[in-house]
């Protein structure tokens, strides 16, 4: 089971954010390496971005789960102590 629910806005938008920094980030890269037609470099970073999406999700996982041992960031709703 994981330890940060998917279906918080938080989450789900930091997950937004990855993934659109690794497809650009690999568009700037591959549009440096290859040359290829543009509406190909972003199929091909698109499949990048959907390779490493299992990386991601470790990764938010573990930022999450830092963030809820530390106790110091409230849950929406709740008062800061």
């Amino acid at each position: 089971m994981r330890p940060s629910p998917r279906r918080h806005l938080s989450y789900a938008s930091f997950m937004l954010l990855l993934a659109a920094d690794v497809l650009v980030l690999s568009v700037l890269l591959l549009n440096q390496w290859l040359d290829v037609a543009q509406p190909w470099l972003w199929v091909l970073s698109a499949m990048v971005t959907a390779a490493v999406m299992p990386a991601l999700l470790k990764l938010s996982d573990k930022v999450f789960a830092m963030a809820r041992s530390s106790r110091n960031i409230p849950w929406t709703g709740e008062s800061f102590p």
